[in-house]
């Protein structure tokens, strides 16, 4: 068996003080624990940024380590803090020194039903990624694994099989212990049972046969798969709990299995169900089943009550949209030190109607955190009010790679337009007629770099012409290859008509997923004129957009793309561009639209990097499929690199480091555990 390193390493840099601020509650503490806090951080043994096993941990810096609490648990008759940890808990390397205790954390959010914060900050998974310049938890392929929720993994020779340790001790934030029993139930009760899993997630059957489990003690199991799938650990380090184990003592309550229909259904009536309805009842309440019980806990009925493994947890919701977060006293993470993690013991989700009253409040200071759908183009207005406002400003790369990207849909019912849009010829030459200077400046405050959609610069797989390719503006370049299509000129020399005597018109359709949607579709039209092409815009909502791309009725549109989508997804069959052929390989070719010969190579490709143990075969087919994306512009990138503002209490320890390292927004809030109120 092959034992995978729990240990990963990354460069530690300097970072400049930052100045203090915020209110007294904000800066709970005395004088005598910072001074005691940077001792410790300037005196003992420091590893490289991450997360360790505190076995491991102590052997290599012969730490003598002792637990102690956060004052906020005093009283609550709780066991002793001893005894709630795990009896191998995780120690987090902090950024810059240890912290202290106390203390709330704000942020605002603008969308009532979904936590774009609570997925980074209150999210744990069941292996994690260190810190790092290169690899966020969208982007892994590659990245050092460490550990977390799992104590311990191996594979096996064939990449076929995986056996995992939880670890010991390890309990809910309801103090019950977590064991294999959660994995037995979530395989057994839950993917298995056909009313709550119609259809088995495409990992769970992975080569075409449901995955096997195996349970070897209270704290082992293992899982096999009908054929090799090599990147399954790397895939796990963005998963949360609910992937393996969900708290089967809590679920049993609603689960027909353990309990008689008739005790659940008074449940299922306050929520609407009726009695035949119980398997789509319980996948509304299965807190662990999806990330989404991370974000928006009280979307589920009763789910306050849920146990979990985050750091805080919901404790109300005193108006739609707003939430009250308390400590986990059970978390199994720890500072170098011994003190139980996280050092901030409330947190305070403040709804806001829309982006401009977020904007207002960053301004005035009133709020401690914010780095999700905050503008580009209002990073001088933050810089500007920093002192003003108490906050510091930060521009970090935002985990979405390009975040304006232009693509068509490649397999629309209109049959003409589909020949047209299928030749690489015309994607090239609407690639070439885009002004990335522009988009650039305009967009993007002149930040970034042009660039084709590219593996990230420095990448094993980049080079040089994968950013260059069809990216240079080039008007006549575009044209002679829509002159080459056949493409014809009207009488007026203003329009291309397609073949069948149509003028060539393209809705583009689009919704604001990111600030960059609504200026990227207002300069496309532009960049179309040149070259003959009339595009319309249009902006709709959300779900009016997804239900029109499904129903292929999308013909153009922009939006973002990581680079994480190449590695696994791939540009082709990324979903929102080609249905068809995605559905002609789900179904066998039973449903959908045949892709040609080097799309379905592409897939091959996928599965090559999925499937393969071995890193120098996974490595040349994923510069395959980025050669591929050079040559064919599956979708047409404009800058990479642009970075996105993050926005920060002055008084908070432990994030200004990241500037300098170069950390994705993302890595910076998923680390929020160690984050603590300075003086």
């Amino acid at each position: 068996m092959k034992r995978f390193t729990l240990l990963a390493a990354v460069l530690l840099f300097a970072a400049p003080l930052l100045m203090a601020g915020g209110d007294d509650e904000s800066a709970a503490g005395t004088d005598t624990d910072t001074a005691a806090a940077a001792a410790q951080s300037s005196d003992r043994v420091r590893l490289p940024i991450g997360q360790y096993n505190m076995d491991d941990y102590v052997q290599r810096t012969g730490a003598e380590i002792s637990f102690s609490e956060s004052p906020f648990l005093a009283g609550m008759g709780l066991p002793p803090v001893e005894e709630r940890l795990p009896d191998n808990p995780v120690v987090m390397e902090t950024w810059m020194e240890d912290g202290k205790y106390g203390g709330t954390l704000t942020w605002t959010e603008y969308t009532i039903d979904h936590g774009h914060y609570l997925r980074h900050l209150n999210a744990v998974k069941l292996m994690e990624i260190a810190p790092s310049a290169s690899n966020h938890r969208y982007n892994f392929v590659g990245a050092e694994i460490q550990p977390s929720i799992l104590e311990s993994w191996e594979q096996n020779d064939t990449a076929d099989g995986f056996t995992f340790t939880i670890r010991k001790g390890l309990k809910w934030s309801d103090g019950e212990p977590v064991t294999t029993e959660d994995v037995r139930y979530t395989f057994d009760d839950t993917y298995f049972n056909e009313e709550i899993t119609p259809n088995l997630p495409s990992w769970a059957r992975w080569g075409g046969e449901p995955v096997k489990l195996a349970i070897v003690d209270d704290f082992t199991f293992s899982v096999s798969f009908a054929k090799p799938y090599g990147l399954f650990l790397s895939e796990l380090t963005g998963q949360a709990a609910g992937r393996f184990m969900r708290p089967s003592h809590y679920l049993k309550q609603f689960h027909t299995a353990y309990t008689d229909i008739e005790e659940i259904e008074a449940v299922m009536k306050e929520q609407g169900y009726a009695a035949e309805e119980w398997g789509k009842f319980y996948t509304s309440f299965d807190v662990a089943s999806t990330d989404a019980a991370n974000h928006i806990p009280t979307r589920f009925p009763n789910a306050i009550d849920a146990p979990a493994l985050h750091p805080w947890h919901v404790t109300e919701e005193p108006n739609p949209g707003e939430f009250i977060l308390e400590r986990n006293p059970y978390f199994f993470k720890i500072d170098p030190t011994g003190k139980q993690l996280p050092y901030i013991d409330r947190g305070h989700r403040i709804f806001v109607t829309d982006l401009e009253v977020m904007t207002a409040k960053i301004v005035a200071g009133e709020t401690d955190l914010q780095f999700q759908f905050i503008r580009l183009g209002d990073f001088p207005l933050f810089k500007s009010n920093e002192d003003k406002g108490g906050y510091r400003t930060m521009a970090l790369p935002a985990w979405q790679d390009q975040l304006l990207i232009y693509f068509a849909s490649l397999t629309p019912e209109d049959e003409v337009y589909a020949e047209i849009v299928q030749d690489k010829r015309f994607r090239q030459a609407v690639s070439m007629a885009i002004d990335r200077t522009e988009v650039k400046k305009s967009v993007f405050l002149d930040f970034g770099r042009e660039a084709q959609y590219a593996p990230p610069k420095g990448s094993d797989v980049w080079e040089q012409y994968m950013d260059d390719a069809y990216m240079q503006y080039d008007v006549d370049a575009a044209n002679a290859l829509l002159d080459e299509m056949g493409l014809q000129w009207d009488d007026k020399r203003e329009y291309r008509m397609m073949p069948d005597g149509r003028r060539l018109a393209i809705p583009f359709t689009y919704y604001e997923v990111t600030p960059t949607a609504t200026p990227g579709a207002e300069l496309f039209p532009e960049f179309m004129k040149p070259i003959g092409i009339d595009t319309q815009i249009k902006q709709v909502d959300g779900r009016l957009y997804w239900s029109q791309n499904r129903a292929f009725e999308i013909h153009f549109a922009d939006w973002w793309l990581p680079v994480q989508y190449m590695h696994i997804y791939g540009p082709a069959f990324f979903s929102v561009t080609a249905f068809g052929w995605h559905n002609w390989i789900a179904t066998g070719g039973e449903a959908g639209d045949e892709p040609p010969d080097d799309v379905k190579r592409l897939y091959e490709l996928k599965e090559i990097m999925q499937s393969t143990g071995d890193p120098d075969e996974r490595l040349a087919a994923h510069k395959e499929i980025w050669e591929s994306q050079a040559e064919n512009v599956w979708v047409i990138g404009t800058v990479a690199a642009a970075p996105v503002p993050f926005v920060y209490n002055a008084n908070l320890g432990n994030i200004g480091i990241a500037e300098e390292a170069g950390y994705y927004s993302v890595v910076v809030g998923d680390a929020a555990e160690q984050w603590y109120w300075k003086e």
